[in-house]
């Protein structure tokens, strides 16, 4: 039940503060669409309607999988049917959601059926990272007076574990995550009996609204961290406030600067530490208005610079696609 998790609670907690302090910097602003001047190179900051066709031609191609772009279902079909990549790939609408309708393929008819089914019209298409872990790094920048990272993460996939009675079926039924769509993923798997301390996952999709869980890495954010997440924003310009969704083969790894990007999300970015179970909720309200703190340090900074803030009518525009996109999460 959603009503007994700590995740839910928490992302009502971030939503409702946020919404106060949006309030509140608008009348500071006097503009209800002051956020857009956090991120320059796009289209109203990633804070409404971002398109991942606007940011992946941003990040440097060294730190990406095989990625394309494709503007309709007919071209993405095409696409699939003759492609150069290398099955799994993961499908994703251009314009995207906390994870919503993002699907890894295995085989060609998957993504045949995926894409046929999809209300959507616009698609990414990405070889699937095969790096064995996932973590999220919230940066900030404010010109070169300064740059950090304010939340640092692991994401860990749901997985069952076998007691050498029940099935797999009736593992996944009986996973604690209430987020988890069992049904959906119990299509993918024979119901066999699970041996005694053996593993499975259920799926490698890091997103907490699909099943994943945040693991807080606060303590391990230094400078060598921002070093290694310097070897790629340094390439990048327009994006000064986001996080970087990443998989690196260890947090060694990711320090050294050696890692993968599956996404670019900017200013909607959340500060994903907080729904650590072990972080209390007044040390994540701290935190929240802690982000809010540096989101508006990086706004007044392009600001000072003549950056021109968007039209009410044009804030607008982009929340109505917004709600269109939620309107087809189940589709």
């Amino acid at each position: 039940m959603k009503w007994t998790d700590q995740g839910y609670w928490k992302s009502l907690l971030f939503y409702r503060q946020s919404v106060i302090y949006y309030w509140l910097l608008s009348a500071w602003y006097r503009s209800f669409t002051w956020y857009a001047a956090a991120n320059p190179g796009i289209s109203h900051a990633g804070m409404l309607n971002e398109k991942k066709s606007e940011i992946y031609p941003l990040l440097p191609t060294a730190f990406l999988p095989p990625t394309r772009f494709l503007d309709s279902r007919e071209a993405a079909l095409d696409f699939v049917r003759g492609m150069e990549f290398s099955f799994p790939i993961v499908i994703k609408p251009n314009i995207g959601l906390k994870g919503i309708a993002v699907e890894v393929c295995h085989h060609l008819q998957e993504a045949e059926n995926y894409l046929q089914k999809s209300p959507r019209s616009e698609f990414i298409i990405q070889e699937y990272i095969d790096l064995p872990r996932e973590f999220a790094v919230l940066f900030y920048r404010i010109g070169n007076k300064e740059k950090g990272i304010s939340s640092f993460i692991e994401k860990k996939y749901p997985q069952v574990i076998g007691d050498g009675v029940s099935t797999l079926h009736q593992l996944i039924d009986r996973h604690p995550h209430p987020y988890l769509q069992k049904n959906r993923w119990k299509k993918y798997y024979s119901d066999v009996k699970m041996e005694k301390g053996q593993l499975k996952c259920i799926h490698n999709i890091g997103n907490y609204a699909q099943g994943a869980s945040f693991h807080s890495l606060q303590g391990e954010i230094d400078n060598q961290l921002l070093e290694g997440i310097l070897s790629c924003m340094d390439q990048i310009k327009g994006i000064d406030f986001c996080r970087l969704d990443v998989k690196a083969h260890s947090i060694e790894k990711l320090k050294e600067g050696d890692f993968k990007i599956i996404e670019v999300n900017g200013g909607k970015s959340e500060p994903l530490h907080i729904y650590d179970s072990n972080i209390s909720f007044i040390k994540a309200s701290r935190d929240i208005h802690q982000h809010w703190v540096k989101y508006t340090r990086v706004v007044n900074y392009h600001l000072s610079k003549g950056f021109r803030l968007l039209t009410t009518a044009e804030g607008v525009r982009a929340l109505k696609q917004i709600k269109q996109v939620v309107k087809n999460k189940d589709k």
